[in-house]
């Protein structure tokens, strides 16, 4: 249990979500697993003018002598002056100033010796710093080294972005003390949207063997015990994750992490803010959650546009309701303190909405209904976050076009047979064991389809690696763009188990702009996940040079990544990976023959001699017939 418990918040004392800037509001709601009654038991809403010094200490310096760079080469030196509190917000300014020896300043707070915590749900509400070299960061450390030094003990990522902030991540660090740690990450994003143009919820919910990750409510990462552990307690199934950690909040400039290493690459225009409007930690307490239910509207009513009155009940089984919360997705509408509980939400337009109702209750405890509704001539086809996927992209694959049945997708049943996440569609999503966790389409049929609203920013062609699984017959699936099959038939095969996944790969030659992807099972029996766009290759590139190298996935990595490369014709090939001052680490291949088409090869992070590379930036470098491509590669520790 937490160290810290005993500063409890109002439950009337919560910031409310702005709504994004887009004219279709479709979030799914706070989440919480079914059978957890999450109290609070700390939070920081930094609602003052000055930082609580009984909560956080400020971080100064850059590391040095003993961590220089703080370990990532970063570029900054964390001064007390770029840390404030003023406006509902603890601000975290990254300045391009020169001081320390570094040319760069930024802030750093964090609760160690103050408040740490085993287990809970971890939430922060924030709008982050974007540009290049920019990395902010909410993530947890453990407050002793009970399993050994860096990464034995653990480490839990929250949420980290870099550069042009499109993307956010989340990580766990484990393994041996380093050089012998490992990781694994996952990333989620809003289909081309930049999380810093709005405040964005941020959290995980971790227990003894499950780690999940949440951004709006949205859960798109899982990992389970059995892939961490820590080499100082190889006969501990939890370790490192059983141990009190403290939570950290900074924004650092450059490091392994954005790619870049050396002042002149930061291109960020300073200064930047990370703005957090709070910090809280709940747990789970043998309180039971107060039930609610919403009334009115239901998924049936279509209610016209203008005003609409959203009704619920509520009750709590040991307790008290103290109040019921209405959002519009993660906007915070209002709350109603009296039943029975209402609130009148005015001027709604056209559009289709997912509607919440928290009930709070009087030791923080919640509960949470949701109702999807379509008010007036609700919103035709329109992109689930809002925004086309903008490509290269990770496209889950139940993030689907809203607009229902006929119009995004055609499901041959009713309901929803997983019951799992968008429970107003009739398509078929279930959870999911792949890597990352999340959600997988199950239950498909070859009279089925689903559509996407992508945006090709540059025509080419683009390779699509698809995440698949079939226990025993396979299957065969094309994508269509604007109408038109762009692949052709692509083979599934049998994988030995409904969540036994693996990668099946196609390309598709694009034109340039938005357009619909539509997913066309033509032999069912098998299951989804996602699809995955590289980078594309030029349409005119290939053809002219004969020669093509891929950015690698991923970038950054640890401790593995997989490098793609395609030759028109038959070639004689070389790739060898370098350190920037151009010494060779490892020769990947050399002088092999290689047959037309696209390869792929994994660098396994270690040189010829088989020792482990260094963390840092590294050249990969592919060359035949007298030509050669380069690209960057970045391998964080």
């Amino acid at each position: 249990m937490p160290r810290e418990s005993e500063k409890m918040m109002s439950p009337r004392a919560r910031a409310h979500v702005q709504a994004f800037a887009v004219a279709i509001t479709v979030l799914i709601g706070l989440a919480t697993p079914a059978l957890a009654a999450f109290s609070l038991v700390w939070s920081d809403e930094f609602d003052g003018t000055s930082l609580d010094t009984g909560n956080w200490t400020i971080d100064i310096g850059d590391g040095c002598p003993n961590l220089c760079g703080w370990g990532n080469a970063e570029l900054q030196y964390y001064r007390s002056q770029n840390v404030a509190v003023s406006g509902g917000n603890l601000i975290l300014t990254a300045r391009d100033e020169a001081y320390g020896g570094r040319q760069f300043t930024s802030g750093k707070v964090h609760t160690r010796g103050k408040h740490a915590f085993l287990y809970g749900r971890m939430e922060m509400r924030a709008k982050i710093p974007t540009g290049g070299g920019m990395w902010p960061a909410f993530w947890m450390m453990p407050q002793d080294d009970v399993y050994g030094g860096w990464a034995a003990s653990g480490e839990i990522d929250i949420m980290e972005s870099a550069n042009g902030t499109t993307t956010v991540g989340g990580a766990l660090h484990y393994g041996g003390t380093w050089p012998a740690n490992t990781s694994t990450s996952s990333s989620y994003s809003l289909g081309g949207a930049n999380f810093a143009d709005a405040y964005h919820v941020y959290a995980v919910e971790w227990e003894p063997e499950q780690i999940r990750w949440y951004v709006d409510g949205v859960l798109f990462s899982t990992r389970y015990s059995w892939q961490w552990y820590s080499d100082g307690a190889p006969d501990n199934p939890l370790a490192p994750f059983d141990q009190d950690f403290y939570i950290i909040l900074n924004a650092a400039v450059g490091g392994y992490y954005t790619g870049c290493t050396d002042p002149a690459c930061v291109t960020a225009t300073l200064p930047q803010q990370y703005l957090i409007d709070y910090v809280r930690v709940y747990q789970e307490t043998s309180n039971q959650a107060p039930a609610v239910a919403i009334t009115s509207p239901t998924a049936a009513d279509d209610p016209p546009a203008g005003d609409i009155v959203i009704a619920a009940t509520a009750s709590d089984p040991d307790g008290s309701v103290a109040t019921v919360e209405f959002y519009a997705g993660a906007t915070y509408l209002g709350e109603d303190t009296t039943a029975p509980y209402s609130f009148t939400w005015t001027s709604v337009a056209d559009g289709c909405y997912t509607i919440v109702a928290r009930a709070i209750d009087d030791q923080s405890a919640f509960g949470e209904d949701a109702v999807e509704i379509t008010v007036g001539s609700g919103c035709g086809q329109a992109p689930f976050h809002g925004t086309p996927f903008a490509l290269p992209a990770r496209i889950e694959a139940e993030d689907f076009d809203l607009g229902g049945e006929g119009v995004a997708y055609h499901d041959t049943d009713p309901g929803n047979n997983g019951a799992r996440y968008r429970l107003a569609e009739a398509v078929d999503i279930q959870d999911c064991s792949d890597v990352g966790g999340g959600y997988n389409l199950g239950w498909i049929y070859q009279v089925e389809w689903l559509e996407y609203t992508v945006d090709v920013p540059v025509a080419g062609t683009y390779t699509i690696d698809v995440r698949v699984a079939s226990p025993s017959l396979g299957g065969t699936f094309h994508l269509e763009f604007a109408g038109v099959d762009r692949t052709g038939d692509v083979t599934v095969p049998p994988t030995g188990n409904w969540q036994a996944w693996t990668t099946v790969s196609t390309a598709a030659t694009l034109p340039a702009g938005v357009q619909v992807m539509r997913f066309v099972p033509t032999l069912q029996g098998f299951n989804l996940n996602s699809f995955e766009f590289a980078s594309p290759t030029a349409t005119t590139d290939l053809p002219a040079t004969g020669l093509a190298l891929h950015p690698c996935r991923p970038n950054p990595f640890n401790p593995a990544t997989t490098i793609s490369y395609e030759v028109q014709d038959p070639a004689t090939v070389d790739l060898v990976v370098y350190d920037v001052t151009g010494k060779v680490v490892r020769r990947l291949i050399s002088g092999e023959a290689v047959v037309a088409g696209r390869h792929e090869i994994t660098w396994d992070g270690r040189s010829d001699e088989g020792h482990a590379a260094a963390a840092g930036v590294y050249l990969c470098r592919l060359s035949a017939g007298g030509d050669s491509r380069t690209i960057r590669m970045a391998l964080v520790k």
